[in-house]
């Protein structure tokens, strides 16, 4: 099914979805010559199928395990199911396969993937072509078989399996046209630190995305002009993993997109922090990046930010020429209910006509006089000298903290940080009323870059507080850090 030309034209938008429906007709035909940036470009907005395909349990059986489709609480795929996914106006659908459970091994050691199980994949693949729709299907949760951070024997069968697994898979696709598209792998860990960064880790990373693009092309037929996805190590955004990356070789030009994995709650324009980074790393690459992984849950907070996250964020992303396929596992991150063919319409209509908030109570703390060298007592939250360690403290008031007004309900504390900051975290998050009694505290060993929050009723002022959690930090580092723009706190209070 090859035409010469792709085009979308865009017949008439019609609501559809329950009582609210959003039908979005739209044509394109599939071209063996578009070039990655053209495809992207060409993206709307993308969909997950999730926690379907890429559902398992166990260890191989030795048969198809077909039944693993279901088990996590997800309906047998339908064609009825795409086809309404592509009604609300969707033009690429990811779909998340998990293999191992559904593989065997030769006499020889060799892996296969059980026919049945491959069968069933091409059967969701085609739902998806034969609605003119773009899929994307990758090697999902699969960490036991594909990791980095590994000794070089260990590496070498990590290389095998993936050699065969994705010979199987792109022989059994060589004469798909290009609205299918392989993404190598998700996630991919590093086992000497375990969802951390490490030079190992990136360099095996690197080596694996170039076999996997090997792998492909050598497979002949339509492989040979195949866009590729080729994520980086835990499909990560940061500074350490962007600067690891080596975009793979290519025997064809601009074939290849970068995909990464971002689920910033962020709601308002500090979220350009992420995507500007996301874009000046694309032209360093010399090659276009996709969020093939986003969303957030049905308990976002505050609930009534939800759609304003969901509109902002796909806006931003386009502005920085990033498109995103969102996140739905069919649960908490569900905004199509794949059982009754109805949908959030909130959500739909966010993501579909998509625009930029801002707000105007955004503050970010770029300043060495916005902190204090020292950290939280992690049971009263008393303010105490950190010499040995190395922690700073929010400190924009009297009390060693940061404001609340009284009409503010709930607050956004985001961390930006960056090069050789990259590794500092959030730990501390306590709040206190106007006597400087603790109402309530997050106290976190391991630490996060983001979180939104109910504001404890009482509270006056917040204490943040943040370090790295596997070295001591100096106070010159820090102040260097803040002073260069590497290291900053966004904070943001909304009713």
């Amino acid at each position: 099914m090859k035409i010469k030309s792709i085009s979308f034209i865009f017949i008439f938008i019609i609501v559809f979805c329950t009582s609210f429906h959003f039908t979005f007709f739209f044509s394109f035909a599939a071209n063996t010559d578009i070039t990655a940036n053209a495809f992207v470009n060409q993206m709307t907005s993308g969909w997950n199928l999730g926690n379907s395909l890429d559902s398992h349990y166990g260890e191989p059986t030795g048969d198809g395990n077909l039944s693993q489709e279901t088990i996590w609480g997800n309906p047998e795929i339908t064609k009825e199911q795409i086809d309404y996914v592509k009604e609300l106006g969707f033009n690429i659908i990811r779909v998340p396969v998990t293999w191992h459970t559904h593989t065997f091994r030769d006499d020889k050691g060799n892996l296969h993937i059980h026919p049945d199980w491959l069968k069933r994949v091409k059967e969701v693949v085609d739902y998806c072509v034969s609605d003119d729709l773009y899929v994307i299907i990758n090697i999902h949760h699969d960490g036991n078989l594909f990791h980095t951070g590994v000794n070089e024997k260990e590496f070498n069968q990590i290389k095998a399996d993936a050699t065969s697994l994705w010979t199987e898979i792109a022989t059994t696709f060589s004469s798909y046209d290009t609205h299918l598209l392989f993404e190598a792998y998700n996630e991919v860990d590093n086992y000497e630190k375990y969802w951390s960064f490490g030079k190992k880790a990136a360099q095996q990373m690197n080596e694996l995305n170039q076999l996997f693009v090997d792998v492909i092309r050598s497979s002949g037929d339509e492989n040979n002009n195949r866009i590729l996805l080729v994520p980086t190590l835990l499909h990560a955004t940061g500074d350490q993993f962007q600067d690891a990356y080596v975009l793979p070789k290519d025997i064809v030009q601009d074939k290849l997109i970068i995909s990464v994995h971002d689920y910033s709650p962020q709601f308002d324009q500090a979220i350009d922090l992420v995507f500007s980074s996301l874009q000046a790393f694309s032209e360093k690459a010399g090659a276009p990046v996709i969020i093939d992984e986003w969303g957030s849950t049905d308990s976002f907070t505050p609930s009534e930010y939800r759609a304003i996250h969901a509109s902002n964020y796909v806006s931003r992303a386009a502005d920085h020429g990033i498109k995103c396929i969102y996140w739905d596992n069919g649960s908490d991150f569900a905004i199509i209910d794949r059982k009754t063919l109805t949908c959030n319409e909130s959500m739909i209509s966010a993501i579909m006509t998509p625009r930029a908030y801002t707000s105007n109570d955004s503050t970010v703390l770029s300043s060495w006089d916005d902190y204090s060298y020292m950290t939280i007592n992690q049971d009263t939250g008393e303010l105490i000298s950190d010499s040995n360690w190395g922690t700073i403290v929010v400190n924009k008031n009297k009390n060693g903290g940061y404001d609340i007004p009284k009409t503010k309900k709930t607050i956004y504390i985001g961390l930006y940080a960056r090069s050789n900051m990259s590794d500092q975290r959030i730990h501390y998050i306590y709040f206190f009323d106007s006597k400087g009694n603790l109402l309530e505290k997050i106290n976190d060993w391991d630490g996060f870059t983001e979180k939104n929050l109910s504001i404890p009723i009482g509270s006056s002022y917040v204490r943040i507080g943040i370090n790295n959690a596997h070295e001591s930090t100096s106070l010159h580092k820090y102040k260097a850090a803040i002073e260069s723009g590497n290291l900053a706190i966004i904070v943001n209070l909304y009713e």
